[in-house]
């Protein structure tokens, strides 16, 4: 039993190298641009024992997604389940985001920029098991929202709906960032936070509004 949990630990330890020397090249030569033996020159193994671990360079790449979506999902369940009403789970998901991009900054230019390259390519398990990764960090923002319809802190429109917009606005901001961020005389966290204003004052019912700014006011005060 130690003999085979040593073993497993050795496997798992020269894969998470793999990964991490992956995504170095990933991000910074594009993954394009990079080739199996790069991954194994950086990683200072042969071409060919990089296939006893992997099968190929879209399994790498898939792989270094799953670490990512589900430290995500991880973080940010633990968030809004901590967040008393919706809009305040609304805030911490979106903060769990924030915090994410800051900690492992190669998770949005290999998820949002470069994924384009690789999803054509991928088969179609692989293809599936990414989207249910997508989805379970979707459904923790759409079991938010639905609490928050049952409780009267939000309209009631379709969760799938109020979902995909809060990821536009969010998504969209930081694409926009990313490639025209230069132009901008504001920085991303800021327009975060003015896409979140938004996406509340959309969603939030009035006497859910007038509440929050409310609990602002006093806060501020006690401040």
């Amino acid at each position: 039993m130690a003999l085979r949990t040593r073993v497993a630990q050795e496997r798992q330890a020269r894969m998470d190298l793999i990964l991490e020397s992956a995504e170095r090249l990933f991000v910074g030569k594009g993954y394009a641009d990079t080739s199996i033996l790069d991954i194994a020159r950086q990683a200072d193994f042969s071409r060919t024992s990089i296939y006893q671990y992997f099968a190929s360079k879209e399994e790498i790449y898939a792989s270094i997604l799953d670490r990512y979506t589900d430290l995500l999902t991880e973080r940010v369940a633990k968030a809004v389940t901590a967040a008393p009403t919706a809009p305040d789970k609304i805030r911490a998901f979106l903060e769990g985001i924030r915090q994410m991009m800051k900690e492992r900054p190669n998770f949005f230019e290999l998820y949002f920029i470069q994924r384009h390259q690789v999803q054509p390519r991928l088969c179609a398990e692989r293809k599936r098991q990414l989207n249910v990764k997508r989805r379970g960090l979707e459904n923790v923002f759409r079991e938010a929202y639905q609490e928050g319809i049952r409780k009267g802190e939000v309209r009631n429109i379709r969760f799938k709906d109020a979902s995909n917009l809060f990821f536009a606005q969010i998504m969209g901001m930081m694409l926009l960032h990313e490639y025209y961020g230069d132009e901008f005389d504001v920085t991303l966290d800021e327009h975060l936070d003015q896409c979140l204003e938004l996406y509340l004052e959309f969603v939030q019912k009035a006497d859910s509004r007038r509440e929050t700014k409310r609990f602002s006011r006093m806060q501020t005060s006690a401040a």
